[in-house]
């Protein structure tokens, strides 16, 4: 890519242990904005990153990012000592790049255990079980590359799928958990959803966490992790620094 990824930038957005409220690590994503007119224009990645996927430019931005969020952690350990950041794979990456080696190059390169940078994979994009897949999971399992079923609900989830693809944990879309905080028949259906993965020793990340009471609620079911607008908004490195490090929040 061209003007060394002018315009990219990564956010971090906290993820929180649900039984203590400690931030544990945080999600990197993705940003992009231009100049127009002589004002800053944030651009959707809605529709940034489907063009870069077409176009293949996902695998190079990708790798920006990686190393962005690598260097990250690396500051962040020295406050929290287990801190990981998770990252988002696009499908186009797995197919078209080996991206375990670019994880594995961003971890050596800032002196990261291996599991401190995690790989997020949205499940509608894998439930198909392609080779490629297999051929990735046994590359992260490997090298000891953390894998994370992200968008979980969305796809097609039943217990075989989880079984087979054995993510280090689930994370549950958002949508979902508005639904169950308002409604008590899809509050019980999420209670059971916990239960289901737990029953298969596979931890679960519930996203979309925007009240006090939501939290409280999910403490109640034993989630292992939350996100969301309550705990912290995406934000760049310094923000997140400020927010969760220089005030003493954690």
């Amino acid at each position: 890519m061209t003007n060394e990824f002018e315009g990219f930038e990564v956010y971090y957005q906290p993820i929180i242990d649900c039984s203590s409220g400690n931030i544990i690590g945080a999600e990197a994503l993705m940003r992009f904005s231009m100049y127009s007119g002589g004002k800053k224009e944030s651009i959707s990645p809605v529709e940034f990153i489907p063009l870069l996927e077409e176009t293949g430019l996902i695998i190079p931005a990708g790798r920006f990012v990686l190393n962005e969020a690598a260097a990250m952690c690396h500051e962040m350990r020295q406050y929290i000592p287990g801190f990981k950041v998770n990252v988002n794979i696009s499908y186009i990456q797995m197919m078209k790049s080996d991206i375990w080696k670019d994880i594995l190059s961003s971890i050596e390169q800032y002196n990261l255990p291996p599991e401190s940078l995690c790989a997020e994979l949205t499940e509608s994009g894998y439930t198909d079980m392609t080779p490629y897949f297999y051929t990735l999971r046994k590359k992260f399992e490997e090298k000891k590359i953390q894998f994370i079923l992200d968008d979980f609900g969305t796809g097609f989830s039943n217990l075989h799928c989880i079984v087979n693809m054995n993510p280090n944990y689930v994370k549950l879309d958002n949508h979902f958990t508005a639904k169950a905080m308002s409604q008590t028949r899809d509050f019980e259906l999420l209670k059971k959803i916990v239960e289901l993965v737990h029953s298969v020793d596979i931890k679960i990340c519930i996203e979309g966490i925007e009240k006090e009471e939501w939290y409280q609620k999910l403490k109640e079911i034993y989630a292992d992790y939350l996100q969301g607008y309550l705990f912290g908004r995406p934000c760049d490195k310094n923000q997140f620094l400020n927010q969760f490090i220089c005030k003493g929040i954690n």
